[in-house]
């Protein structure tokens, strides 16, 4: 089933009773403190919404299940972060791994392993977490050896001086993730980057920085399991040597914008909202570019 098609109430009613039953066997394989952090409130919306018998309730959909497993292993740990959309498990769920002791290499080479693992070793249209979690159990570990057996030195990008500042303006096929948005905001301040993310369907960033920090950032985000996700307009300037980098900002920190539109399957971002806050920092002109029409 294409993952654009309008599903109809019993349909949705499926996918989210399949995804409740597999939350309840994941808590039960991760029951101990802090191996899974899920907000029991967003269960109980979606179990009200399956029960409800109204036919308007097409136009409130419940924000998708996002949820982290811990997952331990010897010494290392590896933080899960699952985002199922609507349509799961007729569409692939959202799935990408953090840690703090794996290596920037290393984070982008599990996340791209688990991509091909969802799109080659599951069954489509049957629910599929549960055997991701399993198969990270099994091999992650993997990856702390590779990089413990291979340890020569990266060079990071604050200690990396390009001389040149860098813009990038993002589209993605959505944004909903609680904990995705928030990693991509710790992310972007960890690296002293500027910008927004505005959450919702389309899901629209814009990140600026040292064009070496902007490419570390996103080199790590582009990887977090995303449906579509491109740099629409990328923007590049030279630093004098004796030039602040803050000169060359638009925004003076990154945060995230705006209130997302309910509607029927998921919440879209408000356009006009959007364009307001272009016009304060006077870059209206990106709207053409990112989705192609002018604002009337």
């Amino acid at each position: 089933m294409e993952s654009e098609e309008l599903f109809n109430i019993d349909q949705y009613g499926e996918n989210y009773e399949m995804q409740i039953s597999e939350v309840e066997i994941l808590q039960s394989m991760f029951s101990g403190p802090g191996e899974l952090d899920i907000d029991p409130g967003l269960i109980h919306e979606v179990v009200d919404w399956v029960n409800e018998e109204n036919e308007s309730k097409l136009e409130r959909m419940p924000p998708p299940i996002d949820f982290c497993v811990k997952i331990s292993s010897s010494n290392n740990n590896v933080e899960v972060v699952i985002t199922l959309p609507p349509e799961y498990p007729k569409i692939l769920p959202e799935i990408y791994v953090r840690s703090n002791e794996l290596s920037r290499a290393n984070q982008t080479l599990i996340n791209e392993d688990i991509g091909e693992y969802l799109e080659n070793e599951t069954i489509p249209e049957e629910p599929s977490v549960v055997a991701v979690i399993s198969w990270l159990q099994e091999h992650s570990e993997n990856y702390f050896i590779k990089q413990n057996l291979n340890p020569s030195p990266v060079q990071k990008a604050q200690d990396l001086n390009s001389g040149k500042f860098s813009r990038y303006w993002i589209y993605s096929h959505h944004i909903y993730s609680k904990n995705k948005r928030k990693n991509i905001v710790d992310l972007a301040l960890e690296l002293g980057l500027s910008g927004f993310l505005m959450s919702g369907k389309p899901g629209i960033m814009c990140v600026e920085g040292r064009l070496e920090h902007v490419a570390e950032w996103w080199a790590v985000v582009r990887n977090w399991n995303w449906k579509k996700i491109s740099v629409k307009i990328q923007e590049e300037l030279e630093i004098d040597p004796e030039e602040v980098v803050d000169g060359k900002r638009l925004f003076t920190s990154f945060e995230e914008i705006g209130l997302v539109k309910e509607c029927h399957r998921g919440n879209h971002m408000d356009m006009g909202e959007f364009y307001r806050y272009l016009e304060i920092y006077k870059t209206t002109w990106v709207f053409k570019e990112l989705f192609g029409i002018e604002k009337s």
